[in-house]
């Protein structure tokens, strides 16, 4: 049976990709962050990926620094030097052109559609190379550690937050489908 799935998901992926929009998703969630703090550091931005709840997101100065480069020189952003705190330093605005590419990117229904990455599936899509104990296992120990993740929330929680609460809850209840599917 999972050897049908991961047929499916062979075919689903050898579509031709399509044509490549604006904004990346780097760019578009580092553009809304910077969007709805307001005028920001390339700090604040490496540190709202860093402490995000999802591990998609790289908040390493290696990837945010010459990522915020690449958005001034594309003029989505632009920034001004700020020394208010007494050490030099770049705050960062949202242009006209970044506003206009943010709304295109929040709005894009294909790409937010998409099947994008996710680790679990990428893994589950090359299933057929286990033995069926061995995939069994696998699937066992990752919901077993899905459900030590999955903690009733918080009242406090920010939308952040919580919407990571919901995503973790849905992806379970996937893996659980595949599980059941393994047995028919």
């Amino acid at each position: 049976m999972y050897a049908n799935l991961a047929n499916s998901a062979r075919q689903g992926i050898m579509k031709k990709p399509a044509a490549r929009k604006t904004l990346t998703e780097l760019e578009g969630a580092a553009l809304a962050i910077i969007k709805r703090r307001g005028p920001c550091t390339a700090y604040v931005v490496k540190e709202a990926f860093r402490t995000s709840p999802s591990e998609f997101w790289s908040g390493s100065a290696g990837a945010v620094y010459p990522l915020m480069k690449r958005l001034e020189t594309r003029k989505l952003i632009s920034s001004k030097a700020d020394k208010s705190d007494g050490r030099a330093r770049r705050e960062f605005s949202v242009t006209k052109a970044g506003d206009a590419a943010i709304t295109d990117w929040l709005t894009d229904a294909e790409r937010a559609s998409s099947l994008g990455f996710d680790p679990l599936r990428t893994r589950l899509f090359f299933c057929d190379l286990l033995t069926d104990g061995a995939l069994r296992k696998f699937v066992a120990e990752v919901q077993r550690e899905m459900e030590a993740k999955s903690e009733p929330p918080a009242e406090d929680l920010d939308h952040t937050h919580a919407l990571h609460e919901q995503w973790m809850k849905l992806r379970l209840k996937a893996l659980k489908a595949f599980a059941n599917s393994l047995d028919t």
